[in-house]
């Protein structure tokens, strides 16, 4: 399987605006990112735009964080958002990403699993 597979079967899903997140434990020491964009979400410089900033959100949250590999999905035609909003919707994202997955992990070991 493939590792957007694996993030996507196995990883909490998280949804914020036109964008869906899949979260899950990386089993290596540093998280990784797989942003997809499809033809829907715009046109090539648009897709390049959104990798940038979401490799530029996630790089302090790899260096921080114990491995958690994150798949981002555009679930619409973001080309028409500003630069601002996709910054500050993917950040909130990435938060309620990784606190779900947080508070998952932490019921695991609370119920001794």
């Amino acid at each position: 399987m493939s590792p957007a597979g694996t993030i996507r079967r196995f990883g909490l899903r998280v949804a914020h605006g036109p964008w869906a997140a899949y979260v899950a434990l990386s089993a290596q020491p540093a998280g990784r990112l797989i942003v997809a964009l499809g033809r829907s979400a715009g046109g090539a410089v648009t897709r390049s735009r959104i990798r940038r900033i979401a490799r530029d959100l996630f790089r302090p949250m790899r260096d921080t964080s114990s491995g958690i590999d994150v798949l981002l999905l555009a679930r619409d035609n973001i080309g028409q958002e500003p630069r601002r909003n996709v910054r500050r919707v993917l950040q909130a994202l990435f938060e309620r990403g990784g606190h779900a997955l947080t508070k998952q992990n932490s019921s695991r070991i609370e119920m001794g699993g």
